[in-house]
C-alpha cells in the first residue's frame, strides 16, 4: 500500500510540475516574482527548463532575514547580480537594516540599477555609505525608496525626469546650498516623504515640485550650519520650510512641534493631517511655538478635511486667552478629526472648537471626529 501510494504521489508531483513547467515564461515571471530571490533562484534545480528562467524576473528582491549570516547574503547577493541576464527590471528591493553590506556592494547595487534601467529602487540598508550621484543618475526611474541610517552629501538638485514617488527615511542630508532646495528639478514627483529625516543646512528648506501631490512630513529635524564648511553648526527649533507646489492636495506634518511654515500657491489643498505637541515641551519655547503653530494653521487655510493630534488640541487650549485673539484660519473646511492615541478625551474646548472652524462658512454643519483606531463619536457645533 504504502509502495503504490508513493509512486501514485510521485507521479502526481512529476505531472503537476511538468504543467507548471508548460507556462510561459512571462507568467512563470509573475509567479517568482513573490518570492524573495533565495527561493527563486532554488528553482534552477527543478529541470533544464528551469535553469535560467529566475535570471529574467522583472521583479528581484532580496532580504537579509532569510540569511544567518551576514556574509553569505553578500555573496548571494553579489552572485545574483553577476548572473541576472535581463537588460530592464522592473523593482529591485534590498532590505539589509540590521547588517551592514559594505560600501563596495552598496557601490556595485546602484551600478547594477542603474545599468539594468531599474523603475522602482527599494534599499532599507544599515549604516550605508551611498553614492547619491550615482543614484540621481537613474533617469529610469519611478519610485526610490531610501531607508539608510547614514549621513549623504547631497548634490545641488535631484534631477530625474521620471520620477514620481520619493520616501527618504532615516537619513541625514547635508547641502551647503544656501537655498536648500533638492526637489525642483523632478518635474514629474506626485509623491514625496520625509521620515525621520535630519537636514544640516545653511538657510532655508525648499520643497519646489510643481507637480507635487501628496506631501509627509515626518519627525524631520534641523540643523543650520554656522559656515560653507558644515562642520560648525547649531541646533534650530523653527526652521523656515517654503513649499511651492501649485497642485499639492494632501499634506501630512508629524513632529513635537511647528516649524515656520510657508506654502505658497496651493490652492487645492484638500487634506490637511498635523500631529504635534504629544509630549510637553519647555515652557521657554511654548509662546514661540504657540504663534509658529498659528501661522502654520494660516499657511493651510485651503483645507477642506483637517485631521489633528490630541496634543495639538491641548495645546492650543492651554493658550486659551491667546486663541481668542487670532483670526479664524480655515475658510473652506468641511470636516474635523482628531486623533485621540491612547489618551481619553470626548471634547474639544469651545474656543479651540470655534477657532479652528468658525472661518468656514459650513462652521455649524461640521462634526468634530475622535478617532481612537475605528471606533468613534461626534460633537457637533455650539450655537
Amino acid at each position: 500500500m504504502d509502495k503504490k501510494y508513493t509512486k501514485k504521489t510521485k507521479w502526481h508531483e512529476e505531472t503537476q510540475m511538468d504543467q507548471l513547467s508548460d507556462l510561459p515564461d512571462s507568467l512563470l515571471h509573475h509567479i517568482l516574482s513573490f518570492m524573495d530571490a533565495k527561493y527563486a533562484v532554488q528553482t534552477c534545480i527543478l529541470s533544464k527548463r528551469w535553469v535560467s528562467v529566475w535570471t529574467h524576473l522583472p521583479v528581484l528582491k532580496l532580504d537579509s532575514k532569510f540569511f544567518n549570516r551576514v556574509g553569505n547574503f553578500r555573496s548571494f547577493i553579489s552572485q545574483v547580480l553577476d548572473h541576472f541576464e535581463t537588460s530592464n527590471i522592473l523593482t529591485l528591493s534590498i532590505c539589509s537594516p540590521k547588517k551592514n553590506l559594505g560600501s563596495s556592494l552598496v557601490d556595485k547595487i546602484i551600478s547594477f540599477a542603474v545599468s539594468h534601467s531599474v523603475q522602482e529602487l527599494d534599499l532599507s540598508l544599515r549604516y550605508a555609505i551611498v553614492d547619491l550621484q550615482n543614484i540621481f543618475s537613474c533617469q529610469s526611474l519611478r519610485v526610490l525608496k531610501l531607508d539608510l541610517i547614514c549621513y549623504l552629501p547631497l548634490p545641488n538638485a535631484i534631477s530625474l525626469a521620471s520620477l514620481k514617488t520619493l520616501i527618504l527615511c532615516k537619513v541625514s542630508l547635508k547641502s551647503e546650498n544656501k537655498c536648500f532646495d533638492l526637489f525642483s528639478s523632478c518635474l514629474d514627483l506626485q509623491n514625496l516623504v520625509l521620515d525621520h529625516v535630519f537636514l544640516i543646512i545653511s538657510d532655508i528648506f525648499n520643497i519646489s515640485a510643481p507637480a507635487l501631490v501628496n506631501l509627509t512630513i515626518s519627525n524631520i529635524g534641523f540643523r543650520v550650519a554656522k559656515d560653507a564648511s558644515i562642520t560648525n553648526y547649531a541646533s534650530i527649533e523653527y526652521q523656515k520650510v517654503v513649499i511651492t507646489a501649485p497642485r499639492l492636495t494632501s499634506f501630512s506634518f508629524t513632529r513635537y512641534g511647528p516649524v515656520s511654515l510657508s506654502m505658497d500657491n496651493s490652492p487645492l489643498l484638500e487634506n490637511v493631517n498635523l500631529s504635534m505637541f504629544n509630549y510637553d515641551l519647555p515652557y521657554t519655547q511654548e509662546e514661540g511655538s504657540f504663534m509658529f503653530l498659528i501661522d502654520m494653521l494660516r499657511q493651510l487655510g485651503n483645507a477642506r478635511s483637517l485631521t489633528v493630534s490630541l496634543g495639538l488640541v491641548k495645546f492650543l487650549s492651554q493658550h486659551s486667552r491667546l486663541v481668542e485673539e487670532q483670526p479664524f484660519p480655515f475658510s473652506k473646511l468641511e470636516s474635523l478629526k482628531v486623533l485621540k492615541g491612547r489618551q481619553s478625551h470626548k471634547k474639544i474646548p469651545p474656543n479651540v472648537l470655534n477657532f479652528l472652524v468658525q472661518g468656514s462658512p459650513m462652521a455649524k454643519e461640521i462634526l468634530t471626529k475622535f478617532q481612537k483606531k475605528r471606533r468613534m463619536c461626534k460633537q457637533p457645533m455650539d450655537d
